[in-house]
């Protein structure tokens, strides 16, 4: 990804979004299923117009220019999920500043064209910044001059539209004072444990054994394994030249096995290999979820050989530190279930174990639930504690936004906690490595003098900011909802989960 760089710096940025940017001209071209035209293909709708792939892609485009021009980077092309998100809520921003009919004038356009980073150097407008722009990133894209005002209006006119709606922010200085205290006031702080390996659960009868094992058949399945032989190439240097030359040696070593004539076997991997005196090293069997060639840590190369049959045992050639491998498969082993009668002692510790767990959150839950029922009536917190038969820790009296290291055990956990939690509660069980807790704030004191000066500003500003993305995260979800507008499901679940 492509960020601002400094001044000195600005002539490699535009280079680089040169050649990046070409990689764009096509970008969007979807496979066609099912022997449909992919233009003629709906992808949604925004104001009651539907819009086919060519259409979507030509405001995929002008996203992908208004990015550019407001953040300085080209997403990638490993990111079509985000340009596509983008795509969908730029068209419904535009839809909304269409109907409250903002427009902008001419001058504006190049005000906001001047001002832009991209094209500033020493905070002054360079316009031989903005032609070296326009030849090497507009004009090998496509873009014309009217398209690029057009996205530069359109970004003029949807800021205008969220700078509105996020006018209405507000924060009251009692919600930032909270804040403050919440993260800066002194707490103290109590904690109470459960073991689950001291816990002792019943004997499961025969049907608990035989429900707990169907219910979890991954955890009792022997998985499938592969063992795989392999020949590297490797580049003979670390320049491009060296690498793309061993990449063709590779190539014209798998063509052999690719595309044979009809009645033509396969050759033997091994006779090729030794006839181009390869060295044939084999590595298995191994499993899908490891790294079995040694060097190499790319889940890739492992996907790759799980990707072999019997009537395509070899790989293409693969991207390798030194340069690059070809897998050949050997043997595979499928994955099988263990018959209940084989591991029966094993589904037992397992069920065990599960229980365990569930016994020491059980516990917890009803501790946590008891003791808020009966501290506001007066009882205090030793008593409630030693009628469960527990012990309670007192922690060392800390600030959770504090940087000084804290050193009792789960304390980046107990920081957040605190934060939530009033005084005279008990939070919730908490899940660790090794237990469950749930933690007791009996008194939390008043935030020094010094962060009450220097932090609450920051503190009040960063909930307004807060506020504000809150708003406009609701009215762009309202928006997607109007009848007029059909978004994909993938892209209103994600606007759903960014809320």
């Amino acid at each position: 990804m492509i960020t601002f760089l400094h001044d000195k710096l600005k002539g490699l940025l535009l280079l680089l979004l040169a050649i990046v940017g070409v990689s764009f001209i096509f970008f969007g071209n979807w496979t066609p299923q099912g022997g449909m035209d992919p233009a003629s293909q709906v992808l949604g709708k925004v104001n009651g117009k539907s819009l086919n792939l060519n259409e979507f892609v030509a405001a995929q485009r002008q996203a992908l220019l208004e990015i550019t021009l407001q953040t300085g980077r080209i997403p990638s092309a490993e990111q079509n999920d985000f340009l596509n998100f983008q795509t969908w809520i730029r068209l419904l921003q535009v839809q909304a500043a269409d109907r409250a009919q903002i427009d902008a004038q001419p001058a504006e356009i190049i005000e906001a064209i001047q001002k832009n980073p991209l094209f500033q150097k020493d905070n002054e407008y360079d316009p031989e910044l903005f032609q070296r722009f326009n030849a090497n990133f507009l004009s090998p894209q496509g873009f014309s001059g009217e398209r690029f005002n057009q996205a530069v209006l359109d970004s003029i006119r949807t800021d205008t539209l969220l700078r509105a709606l996020a006018s209405t922010a507000f924060v009251l200085p009692e919600e930032s004072e909270k804040r403050l205290q919440r993260l800066f006031g002194p707490v103290r702080a109590q904690v109470v444990r459960w073991n689950p390996s001291k816990i002792t659960p019943p004997e499961p009868k025969p049907e608990d054994l035989e429900s707990f094992y169907k219910a979890n058949p991954k955890e009792f399945e022997i998985p499938a394994r592969r063992t795989v032989d392999v020949v590297e190439f490797v580049a003979s240097g670390t320049s491009e030249e060296a690498r793309t030359k061993a990449g063709e040696t590779a190539f014209t070593f798998t063509s052999q096995f690719f595309n044979l004539a009809e009645g033509v076997d396969r050759p033997s991997f091994t006779n090729r290999a030794s006839a181009a005196k390869l060295t044939v090293r084999t590595h298995g069997p191994f499993t899908a979820t490891e790294t079995p060639f040694p060097g190499e840590s790319d889940a890739k190369l492992t996907a790759a050989a799980f990707a072999l049959s019997p009537e395509e045992p070899v790989s293409d050639y693969l991207p390798s530190k030194k340069g690059f491998l070809v897998l050949h498969l050997r043997e595979e082993q499928p994955g099988r279930l263990r018959p209940l009668s084989e591991i029966t002692s094993e589904v037992r510790a397992r069920w065990q174990e599960q229980a365990r767990l569930q016994m020491a959150m059980q516990m917890a839950q009803s501790f946590g639930q008891k003791a808020n029922a009966a501290l506001p009536q007066g009882q205090k917190w030793e008593e409630i504690v030693k009628s469960y038969g527990l012990t309670s820790a007192a922690l060392p009296t800390f600030s959770p936004a504090e940087e000084k290291p804290l050193t009792f055990p789960d304390a980046d956990r107990i920081r957040s906690i605190v934060t939530q939690l009033e005084p005279g509660r008990v939070s919730s069980p908490i899940r660790t490595q090794k237990d469950f807790l749930v933690v007791y704030l009996s008194q939390r004191d008043a935030a020094p003098a010094t962060a009450i000066s220097t932090t609450l500003p920051r503190i009040s500003a960063q909930l307004l900011n807060q506020r504000r993305g809150e708003i406009i995260r609701d009215w762009l979800a309202g928006q997607a909802a109007l009848p007029e507008n059909q978004l994909p499901p993938e892209v209103l679940s994600q606007l759903r989960g960014s809320l």
